[in-house]
């Protein structure tokens, strides 16, 4: 594993155990208009469908195609479309569905990075379909970054942190 994924493996490693300790906590705290009134499961299963989507796009450009970015029919200019639509997916998971998934799908994508390479992480004119941007923001983003948004909407729904 090279030095930028274990740097993002270490990050997300770090930032999940105490997001979960928190949302175990608090996992029937409501939060109202901190995150659309929806669920500390809502919250969870926010983040694994931004780790599916991640799995996805390097699926699909490991098959040699490209990758709809951010999603199929959506830009980032639609991004509220967009996890709105992953809310609707997942809904009516359990806290219990939503964490176990979450708990997954980090573990997959931390296995996705550490078969990746600096230069692929590093470099964005070889994913061209990033723009600008390297992968590892994106996989950071999706990881410790996303977990730090999560720890943000517990703090404005007033969750107490641990």
């Amino acid at each position: 594993m090279g030095v930028v994924a274990e740097r993002i493996v270490a990050d997300a490693e770090r930032s999940l155990t105490p997001l979960l300790a928190r949302a175990d906590a608090y996992r029937d705290a409501p939060l109202g208009r901190a995150y659309a009134h929806r669920r500390v499961a809502d919250v969870l299963a926010h983040l694994h469908a931004w780790h599916i989507l991640f799995d996805g796009w390097l699926v699909q450009h490991r098959s040699g195609a490209v990758p709809a970015f951010p999603a199929e029919g959506y830009s980032w200019d639609h991004l509220e479309d967009l996890n709105n639509a992953l809310y609707e997916a997942h809904r009516a998971r359990s806290y219990e569905e939503s964490r176990a998934l979450l708990v997954t799908s980090h573990l997959h994508m931390l296995g996705l990075l550490r078969e990746l390479d600096d230069e692929v992480l590093s470099a964005p004119e070889l994913l061209p379909w990033l723009g600008t941007e390297p992968l590892s923001e994106v996989a950071h983003e999706c990881l410790a970054g996303h977990y730090a948004w999560a720890q943000s909407v517990l703090d404005r729904a007033g969750v107490p942190a641990e």
